[in-house]
């Protein structure tokens, strides 16, 4: 019975974000001919919530885990990433190849459930694994989650999370529990990049406390380096996002 209702809240997610999503990166962004300049001009500028903590990428093998557009993806490569991506969207995976055709690089780009990715053949074959803002709410086992990061990263690798804060996203998100130790789902819009405000459809989430993802992490085999905690981006008292650091 548990197992029907990850895979019901699955294909609820998957059915989300294929809706309307390319054109809602064309809308955020331009096309992908438009934000593929903008990389080639700059790349250390989209990964500059990364970069301090990857430092030199040339030549490394680094998975995107739901790397959803591109963009960071494609920066990666500019800067001589072989660069793999994992993300269940069709209209993520059509923007972002686009993306790297336009910026004059390869990625790869796997359309799949990250839960699945064992599937991939790339066990224990990625130097770096990187995620960024709003991975961890998708996912309904932090354990099994973590569990699947430590298969994909190579002994001795890293993994860089840069994640929405759960103090942010559980206390002061309006649409979030407003309860730190809340544990149930909510339902949600899934994130319009464009400022239209129309809404693409519904998401379901499972918001995680600090320790639950500390612990997920140390439980998968994962030896934590640093937590950096950041200011929230319009209210800098509290904390908005999070840098989490660990070694495989």
């Amino acid at each position: 019975m548990v197992t029907n209702r990850v895979d019901e809240i699955t294909e609820t997610n998957r059915l989300a974000w294929n809706a309307q999503r390319f054109d809602a990166w064309v809308s955020a962004f331009g096309t992908p001919e438009d934000e593929a300049a903008k990389i080639i001009a700059d790349p250390k500028h989209i990964l500059r919530r990364l970069y301090p903590y990857l430092g030199d990428v040339t030549g490394k093998r680094i998975c995107n885990v739901q790397g959803s557009h591109g963009r960071v993806a494609v920066a990666l490569a500019r800067l001589g990433a072989e660069v793999w991506v994992i993300d269940f969207s069709e209209e993520n995976r059509r923007f972002a190849l686009r993306l790297a055709e336009a910026a004059g690089v390869v990625i790869d780009y796997a359309l799949c459930d990250t839960m699945e990715a064992g599937k991939l053949g790339q066990n224990h074959s990625f130097d770096v694994l990187v995620l960024e803002l709003g991975i961890l709410h998708y996912h309904q086992n932090i354990e099994r989650f973590f569990t699947v990061m430590r298969q994909l990263t190579a002994n001795g690798g890293m993994l860089v999370l840069n994640e929405f804060h759960p103090v942010q996203r559980k206390l002061f998100w309006a649409e979030g529990p407003h309860d730190y130790f809340q544990t149930g789902l909510i339902e949600a819009d899934v994130p319009n990049p464009d400022a239209t405000g129309v809404s693409l459809g519904k998401c379901l989430y499972r918001f995680w406390t600090m320790g639950d993802i500390m612990t997920a992490a140390i439980k998968a085999g994962f030896t934590i380096a640093r937590l950096d905690e950041h200011p929230d981006w319009t209210d800098a008292s509290i904390p908005g996002t999070f840098t989490l650091v660990a070694y495989a």
